[in-house]
């Protein structure tokens, strides 16, 4: 407890660190700062803080005090409490980074870390198969659209010439004619739409429920979810321009809308309900940017702002009520506003945000899309009053049924864990918040983040400053509509239920899509791997010899080849050595004695270490020559274990030949590319670059050894471990023999 309280502690003074710190820093013009990191790749350490990053930024650091304060009584007494205060920290700091980021690979970087930290916090309940299950789909779907992401970035900067995303923006106008601009926003869109749960990737988002609820309050309202949307609201100048953006944000940004919607209306868990609504909600977001006019980025911007306060807060009640009666199933809690008063509260506050009842953000938002719809056609207006009347039912369920309906012999009942502050406190002041944010903070919101944001997204769209009453207009009465449906569906729920059920019994759900397509995986790999990886080390050298073979064949012949050939450069201790170095080849292959094969082969080792010494190479000669000698040694004690030569089987002749002509294609096709080499002047651009590097930037003057153990160390490193790893299982399998031996 002590521990916990500890690291929770230093988790809310770093929240609060960053807020004051980010606020002190920014200006609504934006500002930067660049350090170099790897100057070879044109990568640097940038940060950007503009209006977009400050206000994700300000959202992520601010429900996270909320959410680390909610965790402390949630996670009460609960084995690794204090680690999971961690986890969440680090989750924030990932986000954080991926907002602040000014680099394209600094902000995958941070990308993938926010992937492996929803991991952790996914599965924290790690001694549930549920719980792993989930945090390994959810890891998989968002890993695959992350290398994705990586290719597309990847391309963007190679069309840009740099990965600074300010320069890269302001060049945007002219990637529109490189072959690389579709390839390169489809594989975005990929990395943006796994991300932020869009159809078909929607499923890992609802399967991340197995998370405890404070990880459901900050994944779900203003951290990993909207990491999609940020990355595509950064890149909107860069690619608005294209109609193949248009087309694939509003299509899957309205098809995810609507499927998301339909099926959160089918559940009964209501965190579950509440996860397929941020499914919704992050379609409608992704519509919104799709439409990328003035009024519907003034709306999604809102929206982003209004959905992380009331979604964190709703699932934060969410999880009190699950301590109270141990279940979140809508048809066995009622009745608990009389228990959970601050709950109810909180609750009230949140769903008619959610709903978009004036004067809540909710309602504000919902204002301005559909201004924005409306100048459009009236086919996205008709969708997203569609969609934001089942979002008010959806809202009217989980306060009404939970918190005002009268219990009945189903009802489970309650405990009054409202004695825990922190249960209560921090959705309170999330709903005061909303109350505040539309009614005296308008202004300040206008002018600190939604415009500079807006303006940032979509810099020749021009601005808006949101107003709460516009007099009455269509856009009023439509708001009006959706508000009066939301309540004729939430009084006809239970048959809406039903229709529902029937229409989208025969679709297939996504989490069976992916179930299907990891069995499939792992089949094939099966498959493969018992063709591949047989067991028989023969099978495995063979093949890579054909395969080399195959390679040489094909590719050698069109090598130019020496006109003329200087037989008078020949020395004949050159001649000496090659006929010895054959003689020593030729008895490894016709010898019927392990011992001789074994010494013919290390004087072939010993020739090739004198060729070595002859040509100048003293340090390779020196490796080359330990490496013989080392060899022989093993081979002579290994020898004695194997089998005799009489007890293996003789290959058939077929056999022999098709190793023969392996063998020979292989030898011909080196003695070609040697032959070839000297055709024409060497290419010296990298002995160049180490002779003059070599004392420079490593101190040292063996060019050799600083290949070695400066410019190729990671290599060389490598090397090692596989060496070492390969004499302990050596050593092991032999210590084992031993003693089966005995």
């Amino acid at each position: 407890m002590n521990r916990q309280k500890t690291i929770m502690g230093l988790s809310v003074a770093l929240h609060l660190f960053l807020l004051i710190g980010l606020w002190v820093l920014y200006t609504p013009l934006g500002v930067s700062w660049h350090w170099d990191w790897v100057p070879s790749l044109g990568a640097s350490f940038s940060i950007r803080l503009d209006g977009l990053s400050m206000l994700f930024s300000w959202l992520i650091c601010g429900i996270g005090l909320f959410v680390q304060l909610y965790a402390f009584h949630y996670m009460k007494d609960k084995p690794l409490s204090a680690l999971f205060h961690l986890y969440l920290t680090l989750f924030m700091l990932a986000m954080l980074g991926l907002v602040l980021a000014g680099n394209l690979l600094l902000l995958f970087i941070f990308w993938e870390l926010t992937t492996v930290t929803s991991y952790l916090l996914i599965g924290f309940n790690h001694d549930q198969e549920v719980s792993r299950k989930n945090a390994l789909q959810a890891m998989l779907v968002t890993g695959a659209g992350g290398l994705a992401l990586l290719a597309g970035l990847i391309l963007l900067g190679q069309m840009a010439g740099t990965w600074e995303m300010d320069q890269i923006i302001n060049r945007g106008a002219a990637f529109t004619s490189d072959n690389r601009f579709a390839p390169a926003l489809i594989l975005i869109l990929i990395g943006a739409f796994t991300k932020s749960a869009q159809v078909p990737f929607h499923f890992w988002l609802p399967g991340a429920m197995s998370a405890p609820a404070p990880v459901s309050a900050f994944l779900h309202s203003a951290t990993m979810v909207k990491g999609g949307i940020y990355l595509l609201a950064r890149l909107a100048p860069v690619f608005s321009q294209s109609d193949l953006w248009f087309w694939s944000l509003a299509f899957t940004g309205g098809i995810t809308a609507v499927w998301t919607v339909l099926v959160a209306l089918q559940q009964r868990d209501l965190k579950l309900m509440l996860a397929y609504s941020t499914n919704v909600a992050l379609g409608k977001l992704v519509f919104l940017l799709a439409l990328g006019t003035r009024y519907a980025i003034s709306a999604a911007l809102m929206f982003t702002i209004a959905h992380a306060l009331y979604k964190a807060a709703l699932f934060m009640v969410i999880g009190t009520v699950d301590k109270a009666t141990g279940t979140r199933n809508i048809d066995q809690v009622a009745g608990l506003g009389r228990i959970l008063k601050f709950s109810f509260l909180a609750a009230g506050l949140s769903a008619l945000s959610k709903a978009g009842v004036p004067p809540l953000p909710g309602f504000l938002s919902k204002e301005y899309m559909y201004k924005a719809a409306l100048q459009i056609s009236y086919a996205p207006t008709i969708l997203l009053v569609f969609v934001n009347a089942l979002m008010g039912a959806m809202a009217l369920l989980v306060v009404v049924r939970p918190f005002i309906s009268k219990p009945d012999a189903r009802t489970v009942p309650a405990t009054p864990v409202e004695k825990y502050i922190f249960l209560w406190i921090p959705p309170v002041c999330l709903g005061i918040l909303q109350l505040w944010a539309t009614t005296l903070g308008l202004h300040w919101l206008n002018t600190t983040l939604i415009i500079p944001a807006g303006q940032a997204i979509a810099p020749n769209a021009g601005y808006v400053s949101l107003k709460l009453w516009q007099g009455l207009n269509l856009p009023l009465a439509l708001s009006g509509v959706s508000l009066l449906f939301a309540f004729l569906l939430f009084k006809y729920h239970t048959r809406i239920k039903r229709f529902i059920d029937r229409t989208t019994r025969m679709l297939p759900a996504g989490s069976q899509c992916y179930e299907l397509i990891v069995k499939g995986i792992i089949r094939s790999g099966s498959a493969l791997t018992s063709v591949l990886q047989h067991g028989r080390l023969t099978g495995y050298i063979f093949m890579l010899f054909f395969l080399m073979a195959l390679v040489f064949l094909f590719n050698v012949p069109a090598l130019p080849m020496p006109d003329i050939v200087d037989r008078q450069g020949i020395r004949f201790y050159e001649v000496l050595l090659a006929l010895g170095l054959a003689a020593a080849v030729t008895t490894v292959i016709l010898s019927h004695s392990r011992l001789l094969a074994i010494v013919s082969l290390g004087v072939a080792g010993f020739i090739t270490t004198l060729f070595l010494m002859f040509y100048n190479a003293p340090d390779v000669a020196k490796t080359q020559l330990l490496v013989e000698t080392l060899s022989v040694i093993f081979l002579v004690i290994i020898v004695g274990r194997l089998p005799k030569f009489s007890d293996v089987l003789p290959h058939t002749p077929v056999k022999r030949m098709l190793n023969t002509a392996i063998a020979v294609t292989i030898g011909a096709g080196v003695f070609r590319v040697l032959y070839a080499m000297s055709a024409g002047d060497p290419d010296t651009t990298l002995i160049d670059y180490f002779a003059a590097n070599s004392l420079i930037a490593a101190h040292g003057r063996n060019i050799v050894n600083v290949i070695l153990v400066d410019f190729r160390a990671i290599d060389t490193l490598g090397e090692i471990t596989v060496v070492v790893m390969a004499a302990l299982a050596a050593s092991a399998i032999l210590l084992k023999k031993k003693r089966t031996d005995r």
